[in-house]
């Protein structure tokens, strides 16, 4: 694998463009900076290992810079799965790690979140700091996606779903600064980069839903002296969901359709913040997956995003990103990696 990863971190100094690059120039003007590189990455579903990697970079023909891996808590606290061996196997690869945090247990098939009192009270302080330690003996910085999609009611972080409500905001924050606080105690804030990351549609969304107004990303926001990097999730259902199996209705909906206006609100919220697409995906039914994808690409370097990972799995739907697609399909990632000013100087299929 290429270990030279084009990859910029939190820290760094972030120009971020709102929309796509303007065709022309005032005479005399100094033409507009070189659109930076944009990582791309995959979210596995299972062990991330150095073979399983340096086989799916071969088979994409895509440099792999970023991996994300999912773990949850223990529900005995005195347990330990800090997943060193992943996250080794990640750096051997070339890649740098995501680590998404879920503050939940699975018992009997069932997920269970844990409570807030439960996690703040200090419950958990020892699990979280001996995490916290394996984090600081890493080499490099980890990603920590705690508690994300914390705007679904698919998760409800902290409470049960029949809790879910106006005071989910107020738990979410003050659940995610105690943690911070603990990687600072045990001086490993400095070898994580917390990442803030609501989904790209809010549900119960308050754009619908007058009784659901709190329920916006901004509202969970933990303040700037706690978040390091930002991050979206969204996918592109098309037309697989229906109302009569499913409770709702898809539609096959362009990258820039599904995470612009989240995109502007996270910008807003903290304009020097890098911004990451953490999870995303689009299934083929209804749709051009391959005018997606290009559209994705483009998207993701006119805004400036420091990296874009792809949900590589089949759960619920095929969301693998070579299903029904040419390896030509997926020039325009391999562009958005070494060539990005390439995607701004051509027009994109669309939506």
């Amino acid at each position: 694998m290429n270990h030279r990863r084009l990859i910029r971190w939190a820290g760094g100094a972030l120009i971020c463009a709102h929309g796509l690059l303007p065709a022309g120039l005032p005479a005399g003007s100094a033409p507009p900076p070189a659109a930076p590189p944009v990582a791309f990455g995959v979210a596995l579903d299972g062990a991330a290992s150095r073979e399983r990697l340096a086989h799916l970079e071969q088979a994409l023909e895509l440099e792999i810079g970023l991996v994300a891996i999912f773990i949850q808590f223990p529900e005995d606290p005195r347990h330990d799965n800090f997943p060193a061996e992943q996250l080794d196997a990640i750096r051997q690869a070339g890649g740098r790690p995501v680590l998404t945090w879920e503050p939940m247990y699975i018992a009997d098939g069932e997920e269970h979140a844990i409570p807030a009192e439960e996690l703040t009270g200090g419950a958990y302080d020892a699990y979280i700091r001996r995490f916290a330690r394996g984090v600081k003996a890493f080499p490099e910085p980890v990603i920590i996606r705690f508690a994300h999609e914390m705007n679904l009611d698919r998760y409800h972080w902290g409470s049960t779903a029949e809790d879910y409500g106006p005071s989910a905001p107020t738990r979410y924050r003050a659940m995610f600064r105690h943690v911070v606080e603990i990687f600072r105690d045990e001086g490993a804030a400095e070898h994580a980069r917390f990442a803030f990351n609501p989904n790209a549609e809010s549900v119960p969304s308050p754009d619908r839903d007058p009784d659901a107004d709190w329920n916006r990303p901004e509202a969970y926001y933990p303040g700037d002296a706690y978040v390091d990097v930002l991050g979206m999730d969204g996918y592109n259902w098309g037309t697989t969901r229906t109302r009569e199996e499913h409770g709702w209705d898809s539609r096959f909906q362009s990258f820039q359709t599904i995470f612009e206006p989240l995109y502007r609100t996270l910008r807003d919220l903290a304009p020097d913040k890098p911004i990451y697409v953490f999870e995303t995906a689009t299934v083929t039914d209804g749709g051009d997956k391959a005018a997606w994808i290009e559209q994705a690409a483009a998207s993701a370097v006119a805004w400036e995003l420091a990296g874009l990972v792809w949900f590589h799995n089949d759960k619920e739907e095929n969301w693998r990103l070579d299903t029904g697609v040419t390896p030509e399909d997926l020039e325009p990632l391999r562009r958005m990696i070494t060539d990005p000013e390439a995607l701004l100087e051509g027009r994109s299929r669309g939506d």
